[in-house]
């Protein structure tokens, strides 16, 4: 269940240690409806707790925003720039072998 919204959360993998050593890495769990992606969840056994924990959480959210990945502002240009170089890449691959 996800600690935001009190949706149902899917298990997305493991991060990678040897890509970023420094930070800790954990399973991760995407919420299919906030969007949520994190690796603390809420475990319940009943559907009475469930909705138990969909009360408590509405009432502590109220007003609050779900943390959502983003690339930071100052990066976005270089993804830009490097999916260009891929497009073109690949269009002149697909000329040249003409």
């Amino acid at each position: 269940m996800c600690p935001f919204c009190g949706g149902s959360v899917e298990y997305a993998g493991i991060n990678s240690s040897y890509i970023f050593p420094q930070i800790n890495t954990a399973q991760m769990y995407i919420c299919r409806k906030c969007g949520y992606q994190g690796s603390l969840i809420i475990e319940v056994d009943t559907p009475d707790e469930v909705n138990t924990m969909k009360e408590a959480l509405k009432k502590h959210n109220e007003g609050n925003k779900t943390p959502t990945f983003r690339y930071p502002d100052k990066w976005i240009w270089f993804y830009r720039l490097m999916l260009i170089f891929i497009i073109a890449s690949i269009i002149i691959g697909i000329i040249s072998s003409l």
